[in-house]
């Protein structure tokens, strides 16, 4: 697994007999083999561990964190055998020496990766799809409490297995790496550490898709904010992007693909919603310590959450980081569980959304450079390069607007004036290449000028 990771193997030694590479026939597959029914069982079986506690059981093959990671990494096995053993299942094993906000020392700590190896070594990168298997309770410190932990994180655990499931079957041109990390409660330990080892052995990553709570449709009465603010408010039709703004342009990648490729033929379209922050306000996930190192890195989350995650806070009834973190309840007494918290059907639909962006990601171009040039006659974009990729599109949003573009423009020249400016003005522009397939780059980080004059207007692209 880490030569795959590297770009060190033999693509023909994990080729499929049958390949199917095309992007389109993927993502109109994905809309379908990824599975209501298979999201829920995943999560009935990663609830009934009773606890995932970072600091909890390693030893029982029913209960703790042990226990839930090798059913992850027998699943990710079953994968490979399903798919001519061209998945690889892995542990990354590191040890933690405590600090300030820890439960203590810890050693032999596992997250567990399935790598789908890609189908070209040249300029190879991986791609991580990651979600954290860890849980806890209201005492953070107590590894024996009932933390079901089936919103945070089993929903984003259940979304990672689905997706392993049904991609490995495809051939890409980079490497898919799905992760299942712990310690995310404690620090973010597991996606630090493979962060970290990401850096000193080498390995290239291309983007880092991070789902955290990411099935459940209530709003609770304390829910961090940006964010829901009616108590037992429903949200089915939104899944939230946060980002950092060096790495926003992977969640406008992301949420422009969503509209242009898949919205129009889904029986439920969703409603992708780039956010303006890293995170919720006080709160953060495992994309950040990717994006610290240097790596292009994002976290789906729910529009709805039951909590801010605070359970030592004053009148706290919400769900979230409690014992309470439950599948749902029973409510006709016959001891099954009849009105769900997770609702499958949403998850699903992020699944999905997941599954386009890595497949995008893992099939699609480089995002080029740029200069933004402040000229007499505007601004100008002048694109450094130009071989890989047939055209380009131009980003560009003034400096009160929201994250989205107000304009998007599309050219196959790389001097670009930007048109519809302005004078006395600020704007943000971006670019993003286009390759002969049709898929778009993630955006490159946006760069801001003042505009002198007003420009004429062109044709937005469509």
């Amino acid at each position: 697994a880490l030569q795959v990771m590297k770009g060190l193997h033999d693509p023909a030694d994990y080729a499929a007999t049958s390949v199917i590479d095309d992007h389109e026939e993927i993502l109109c597959a994905l809309r379908t083999e990824v599975n209501a029914d298979s999201l829920r069982a995943y999560l009935e079986r990663i609830v009934s561990f009773g606890t995932r506690h970072t600091y909890s059981d390693t030893v029982s093959s029913t209960t703790g964190i042990g226990a839930a990671r090798r059913w992850a990494y027998s699943k990710f096995e079953q994968f490979g055998i399903a798919n001519e053993d061209r998945i690889l299942p892995a542990y990354l094993q590191f040890d933690y020496a405590n600090e300030t906000g820890g439960c203590g020392s810890g050693s032999g700590w596992r997250d567990v990766l399935a790598v789908l190896p890609g189908s070209r070594t040249q300029g190879h990168k991986v791609i991580i799809i990651e979600a954290h298997l860890d849980s806890r309770c209201a005492d953070n410190c107590d590894p024996t409490c009932a933390a079901n932990g089936a919103e945070d994180n089993g929903s984003g655990s259940a979304l990672v297995i689905e997706l392993a499931r049904v991609l490995s079957k495809y051939t890409f041109n980079h490497t898919m790496v799905f992760m299942l990390v712990t310690g995310e409660e404690h620090g973010l330990l597991g996606s630090r550490a493979m962060a970290q080892f990401c850096t000193t052995q080498g390995i290239a990553i291309k983007g880092v898709l991070n789902n955290d709570i990411v099935g459940g449709i209530l709003c609770g009465e304390t829910a961090s904010p940006p964010g829901c603010g009616v108590v037992n408010e429903v949200d089915s039709l939104q899944l939230r992007i946060f980002s950092h703004g060096n790495t926003r342009g992977l969640a406008r990648m992301t949420a422009l693909s969503y509209e242009e490729k898949l919205r129009a033929n889904v029986p439920v379209p969703m409603l992708v919603s780039i956010m303006g922050v890293e995170d919720r306000v006080g709160r953060g996930s495992d994309h950040i310590p990717f994006r610290e190192a240097g790596f292009q890195s994002v976290r789906f989350t729910a529009a709805n959450e039951h909590g801010n995650g605070d359970p030592d806070g004053v009148g706290y009834d919400d769900r979230q980081h409690t014992s309470d973190d439950i599948l749902g309840i029973d409510t006709d007494g016959d001891l099954l569980v009849d009105s769900f918290f997770v609702d499958f059907n949403y998850l699903q639909r992020n699944a999905v959304i997941n599954g386009m962006s890595a497949t995008l990601l893992a099939l699609g171009p480089e995002m080029p450079t740029f200069s933004l040039l402040d000229e007499p006659t505007g601004l100008r974009v002048q694109i450094n390069g130009g071989p890989a990729w047939s055209e380009y599109r131009i980003g560009v949003r003034g400096i009160n607007s929201p994250p989205a573009f107000d304009a998007l423009y599309r050219t196959d020249q790389t001097s670009f004036p930007v048109p519809g400016l302005n004078p006395a003005s600020i704007y943000y522009v971006s670019v993003a290449g286009v390759d002969p397939e049709g898929i778009t780059s993630i955006f490159a980080v946006e760069q801001v000028r003042a505009n002198d004059v007003a420009t004429a207007p062109a044709a937005i692209d469509d």
